[in-house]
């Protein structure tokens, strides 16, 4: 993320996303009632006369505020869609307009709030920190299938799934099928290196994953010369989400948003599990947190917007206890949304 201009005197920052963990923060920063500028594309209103000359009304360029009334984060196209009445602008002042918010936007986006809250300047902080960090490309395989999938800030996005064609029990690992497997999936990662010399964790069962990595160092050593093995019990998706949670991978991905949030939360769940230092719930987690009790707050990322969640990050914050806002779009997420989007991870018992 690329902060252009910040003056909070005016209530107002206007940032620049780069990537697609930049569009999922500011789906988390973006919140309804805020006033949002941006260059977009609108039909312009035409004379009388000239709509007798023109068949075909034209969509022009037009710098709009809108005052927000709802929010969407379509993932796989990059693009975050805001919603709401134009306030400012040259035009159909009243009438309602998207603006289609991605990486491609050359004068990036204005957002006025009524205020800043501490936790949305921190994710701004965190977002400008995590450009710098690199993704990391997983490859999860078995002798079937291969997933190909990228951990961002915003969780883990599957990107293609590569099928084997193996065929009866005679199936021979250094076939020529074998290397034809071997050799898409090492195409499928090309693609998404580009020059960004991207981490390689490959994750399954057995000895694919080996094989795969010894193939793919003899015949393309650039691409896999940062590469970390890893065993799992399955492929896939599963066997991605295993290698997080066991930590092997700790050093390339130690930092990435969504491997912090996935070892907070289990480790939320253990406490609970054991009857320790752990309660969930709003009702018992603001109890806590009343008395300082809590050292980490969990909150889901819907429960933030609303009223009780704005009032358990106050306490936090009077309290001096840590907040971590969890995405709910990946598994861990969904695991605190099962305990009610709220837990804490205490200081002592209580």
């Amino acid at each position: 993320m690329k902060v252009i201009y910040r003056d909070l005197k005016k209530n107002e920052i206007k940032l620049k996303p780069e990537n697609l963990d930049d569009i999922w923060h500011l789906y988390n920063i973006i919140e309804k009632g805020d006033l949002v500028r941006a260059i977009t594309f609108r039909t312009v209103e035409e004379k009388p006369d000239d709509l007798l000359r023109s068949k075909k009304l034209e969509k022009k360029p037009m710098k709009l505020g809108i005052r927000v009334e709802d929010i969407s984060f379509h993932e796989f196209s990059d693009r975050l869609r805001v919603h709401g009445i134009i306030e400012e602008g040259p035009q159909d002042h009243g009438s309602y307009h998207t603006l289609n918010i991605d990486t491609k936007m050359r004068d990036g986006i204005t957002i006025v709030k009524d205020e800043w809250k501490p936790h949305y300047l921190e994710r701004i902080e965190e977002a400008v920190r995590s450009s710098k960090r690199p993704s990391v490309i997983f490859i999860s395989l078995d002798d079937e299938n291969a997933t190909i999938a990228i951990l961002r800030e915003s969780g883990i996005q599957k990107i293609a799934n590569i099928e084997s064609h193996k065929s009866g029990k005679m199936y021979n690992e250094e076939s020529k099928k074998s290397q034809d497997y071997y050799a898409e999936i090492i195409l499928t990662v090309k693609t998404l290196q580009k020059n960004d010399n991207l981490p390689i964790v490959v994750v399954g069962p057995g000895f694919h994953k080996d094989n795969l990595v010894k193939y793919g160092k003899e015949k393309v050593p650039e691409l896999f010369k940062n590469v970390i093995l890893c065993g799992t019990s399955s492929a896939g998706m599963n066997g991605i989400q295993e290698a997080i949670n066991i930590g092997t991978i700790g050093k390339i991905i130690a930092d990435k948003r969504v491997v912090y949030e996935t070892k907070l939360v289990e480790k939320l769940l253990q406490e609970i599990s054991k009857n320790g230092l752990a309660t969930y719930g709003k009702k018992e987690v603001k109890n806590a947190l009343s008395i300082g009790a809590v050292e980490i707050l969990l909150i889901a990322d819907n429960i933030v917007r609303t009223e009780e969640g704005e009032e358990l990050l106050r306490l936090a914050r009077k309290n001096n206890s840590k907040f971590v806002i969890v995405n709910t779009s990946h598994e861990a997420g969904k695991k605190l949304e099962g305990l009610g989007g709220v837990g804490a991870i205490l200081r002592f018992k209580i």
